[in-house]
C-alpha cells in the first residue's frame, strides 16, 4: 500500500504544481472580477461533474465485487458512463439560460462548454475507476498528471490567442478527451461481453456517495450571488489555494476507498479509518506550516499583487476546512458500509441552504459558517459511527 500511496502523492504533488501555474496564468490575465466569474463556472463545472467521482465509487465497488468478471462488468459501466455523461450534458444545455441568471454569469454559452467537459469527465472516471479496482496505482496517477498537464497547455494557447473565459473552459474538454482516448487503448476490452449490472445495487451506491463530490467546491458557486465581483475574486484565490488540502485528503482516498470496502466486515475496517483520520490531522498541521513559511511569497508569485488582501484568510480557510476533511473520511466510510444515507444528505441539503438563507456578507463570515456547520456533523458522524470505531 505503500507504494500505491507514493505513486498517486507524487502525481499529486505534480499535478497541484500544474493546478497553480493554471490558476496562477488565468487570474492574472483576466483580473480579479472575471476570475471570479471564471471560477464561479469552474466550480459549478466541478461540483456536478464531481458526479464522475461517483461513477467511479460505483464502478470500483461494482468491480472489486465482482472481479471474477470485472471485464464484463467494466464494459457495462462504460456505456452507463456514457448515458449519464450524456443526460447531464443535456440537462445543463436545456437549462443554460436559466443557470445564466441564477449564477450571475455573462454568457449562456459557457454552460455548452461545461456540457462537454461533463461527458468527457463521466467517461474518463469509468477507464480510471478500472485501474484502481485493479490496483493499477501507478497508471491511475499517470493519467491524472497527463490530463492536467493537456489542460495547462490547452488554456495556455487559449490565452495566448486572446481568449478569455470560454477558452480557458474548453481547456478542460481537450484534457478530458485526449485522457479518454489513452485510457481505452491501455484497458482494452473493448470487445468483451457485457454483464448484467445490479442497477437497483449501484444506485444505492450512487445516492451514498454522491455527496462528496457536491461538497468540494460549495463555497464557491454562490460567491457571486453574496460577494461582490472583486470580492468574489479575491475569495476565489483563497479558496484555490485551500483547496490543496481537500484534493490531497481525496488522493490518498482513492487509495484507501478499495481497502475499505475489502475489509468492511473485518477488525481491519477500524485500523485502515485511524489511519485516514490521522492522515487528515497530519495534512491540516502541514499546511498551516506552509503558510506560515513560504505562504506569502507562493501566493504573490502565483497571483500577484492585485491578490494581496486574500493572504490573511489563507490560514483561516485551512482551518475552515478541517472540519469537511473530518466529514469525507466518514462519508467514505458510510458509502463502504452503506449506512447513514439520510443524514449525508442532511448534512449536504442543510449545508447548501445555509449559503442560501443565512446573511453571509463578508469572507470571514463565509469561513465561520463553513467550520460551524461541519464542524456541528463531524459530532454527528462521530455519534453515529461510534461501534465502529471502538
Amino acid at each position: 500500500m505503500f507504494k500505491d500511496i507514493s505513486s498517486v502523492t507524487l502525481a499529486f504533488v505534480y499535478v497541484n504544481i500544474l493546478g497553480y501555474v493554471f490558476h496562477s496564468a488565468v487570474s492574472r490575465s483576466l483580473g480579479p472580477a472575471v476570475y471570479g466569474e471564471f471560477m464561479v463556472l469552474y466550480s459549478f463545472m466541478l461540483t456536478v461533474g464531481n458526479i464522475t467521482v461517483l461513477l467511479g465509487t460505483v464502478s470500483i465497488k461494482t468491480i472489486i465485487e465482482n472481479y471474477q468478471s470485472r471485464f464484463n462488468f467494466f464494459n457495462s459501466l462504460r456505456l452507463m458512463g456514457f448515458v449519464i455523461g450524456a443526460v447531464f450534458a443535456l440537462l445543463v444545455c436545456a437549462f443554460s439560460s436559466y443557470l445564466k441568471d441564477f449564477l450571475h454569469v455573462t454568457e449562456y454559452y459557457y454552460f455548452f462548454i461545461i456540457a462537454l467537459a461533463w461527458l468527457g469527465m463521466s467517461l474518463v472516471a469509468v477507464e480510471r475507476s478500472f485501474l484502481q479496482a485493479t490496483g493499477k496505482f501507478p497508471l491511475f496517477a499517470f493519467s491524472t498528471a497527463m490530463e492536467l498537464t493537456l489542460r495547462l497547455i490547452a488554456a495556455l494557447v487559449a490565452i495566448y490567442v486572446g481568449l478569455k473565459v470560454d477558452g480557458v473552459l474548453f481547456s478542460t474538454v481537450v484534457g478530458a478527451f485526449a485522457v479518454l482516448i489513452i485510457l481505452l487503448i491501455i484497458n482494452g476490452n473493448l470487445t468483451v461481453k457485457r454483464a448484467q449490472l445490479n442497477i437497483k445495487k449501484m444506485l444505492i451506491i450512487a445516492l451514498y456517495a454522491s455527496p462528496i463530490g457536491f461538497f468540494i467546491y460549495a463555497d464557491n458557486i454562490f460567491i457571486k450571488r453574496i460577494l461582490d465581483e472583486h470580492t468574489a475574486g479575491i475569495y476565489s484565490a483563497v479558496s484555490i489555494v485551500g483547496k490543496v488540502l481537500v484534493w490531497f485528503i481525496l488522493t490518498i482516498l482513492g487509495v484507501y476507498f478499495p481497502k475499505f470496502v475489502e475489509a468492511k466486515k473485518s477488525a481491519f475496517f477500524k485500523k485502515l479509518v485511524f489511519h485516514m483520520l490521522a492522515i487528515v490531522i497530519v495534512s491540516e498541521v502541514m499546511a498551516q506550516i506552509a503558510c506560515l513559511l513560504i505562504g506569502k511569497p507562493l501566493f504573490l508569485l502565483l497571483f500577484g499583487t492585485k491578490f494581496e488582501p486574500a493572504l490573511k484568510f489563507l490560514p483561516i480557510y485551512f482551518i475552515a476546512l478541517l472540519p469537511l476533511l473530518f466529514n469525507i473520511v466518514f462519508i467514505s466510510m458510510a458509502v463502504a458500509l452503506e449506512r447513514y444515507f439520510y443524514m449525508i444528505y442532511a448534512h449536504l441539503f442543510l449545508f447548501y441552504a445555509g449559503f442560501l438563507m443565512f446573511p453571509l456578507r463578508s469572507i470571514s463570515d463565509y469561513l465561520a459558517y463553513i467550520f460551524c456547520i461541519n464542524a456541528f456533523f463531524v459530532l454527528l458522524y462521530l455519534l453515529r459511527f461510534k461501534k465502529e470505531l471502538k
